[in-house]
């Protein structure tokens, strides 16, 4: 019983490592920082924009990410489920995000999916992440 609460303990601890990089990687995002967000995509990552190519380099992540945290852009997001299972995990939830450009506002809500992988350093790293808008497609 006593092995069982510990490792019940420690799967608690990891899901909520999670949810915290989630939430870090979140505040990178809203600081306006693309390379400090772009960080959080650990090697061989990966990142699956809606209506869009994989992003797979560094410098692509932190294109994608110039996106985000351009002026105009509101991007929030908030884990609803965190789930750990030796040195990976997933986080998921939903987002909104609005984009102001020439006057125009664009809103926009949906979900994702994050797979985290553990690090050596203790630390939790991006291995895939994807999202798509819960609106129906533009006419």
């Amino acid at each position: 019983f006593a092995q069982a609460q510990a490792a019940k303990a420690k799967a608690g601890s990891a899901e909520d490592a999670l949810k915290a990089a989630d939430q870090a990687w979140l505040k990178a995002t809203q600081a306006r920082d693309a390379a400090k967000a772009a960080s959080f995509i650990g090697p061989g990552g990966a990142m699956y924009p809606p209506n869009a190519p994989a992003v797979t380099t560094q410098a692509d992540v932190q294109k994608l990410f110039g996106e985000f945290t351009a002026p105009g852009m509101k991007l929030t997001w908030k884990p609803t489920a965190a789930i750990a299972s030796g040195d990976l995990g997933f986080t998921s939830g939903t987002y909104d995000l609005e984009s102001t450009a020439n006057g125009k506002t664009m809103k926009d809500h949906g979900k994702y999916v994050t797979v985290w992988k553990k690090q050596s350093d203790g630390s939790w790293k991006v291995v895939r992440d994807i999202f798509n808008s819960d609106l129906p497609p533009a006419k």
